[in-house]
């Protein structure tokens, strides 16, 4: 018999001991009982324990973590360069506006790139008037001219500047000039209008020939050295004593 129901069937005999009055216990037979009924009160009948609500357990699994992925901005496959913004073109007064003929392209050869410049004055009567009716006629009196002096296909100059400082179309550009004697090649004419041996060229004809000079510096990447005069590639006064001077003294500035 297990001990458990030994000691509880000890112990009841013990307590009807003391219910019939048998007094004379002993103090094992009261710790006996004592321990019958704490063991009685400890085990539960199997209707007690079926009564019972089951016990429920803490869930003490780890939870699972969320996975984290580490995400990074996608990284483009080509980064584009920032494109430099080309300077605007000057405003220029087109060829057809002045020239009643197109050019004679057989009696002209092509540029074939650009790699320096040559400053001009017209050289005839001083010019007084600045209005664009006046300068147009003019304009067409020197390309009639150097047809029939020359034999050239078109004025001699690829630029004219008047007097209100307004830039004239003049040879296009795709084509080599005649304004330099032997030396044309890939060489831009500019023509200031007005005899600067006799008169001096307007403000707006020194600001907008500056201006003119240092476009075609920066699209044809030309250095200030590739900037000339007239006079210094030929036997002539061109474009003039003050021209001249002025000339000189912006290269000393880097054409600043």
């Amino acid at each position: 018999m297990p001990i458990n129901r030994l000691l509880r069937a000890e112990a009841h005999c013990h307590l009807i001991c003391l219910v019939e009055g048998d007094m004379n216990l002993t103090r094992r037979d009261l710790m006996l009982a004592g321990l019958g009924m704490a063991l009685g009160g400890c085990a539960p009948t199997a209707r007690q324990a079926q009564n019972r609500p089951p016990l429920e357990w803490p869930n003490i699994e780890p939870r699972p973590r969320p996975e984290t992925v580490e995400t990074r901005p996608p990284r483009p496959a080509h980064v584009p360069r920032p494109v430099p913004r080309r300077p605007a073109s000057l405003p220029e007064i087109g060829r057809g506006e002045w020239a009643r003929v197109g050019p004679i392209g057989r009696r002209m050869q092509r540029m074939g790139g650009v790699n320096r410049v040559t400053i001009h004055h017209e050289g005839w009567t001083p010019v007084h008037f600045s209005d664009r009716q006046s300068t147009a006629r003019r304009l067409e009196s020197i390309r009639k001219s150097h047809l029939k002096r020359m034999g050239a296909g078109d004025i001699g100059y690829h630029y004219v500047i008047d007097r209100a400082g307004r830039i004239w179309q003049g040879r296009p550009l795709r084509y080599q000039g005649a304004h330099v004697k032997n030396s044309n090649e890939h060489n831009v004419g500019i023509m200031v209008l007005g005899n600067f041996n006799r008169q001096e060229p307007t403000a707006a004809q020194y600001a907008s020939l500056q201006r003119k000079i240092k476009e075609l510096m920066r699209r044809y990447n030309l250095s200030a050295g590739a900037i000339h005069t007239h006079q210094e590639l030929g036997p002539t006064t061109c474009p003039g004593h003050v021209l001249q001077s002025h000339m000189e003294r912006l290269r000393r500035r880097g054409l600043a």
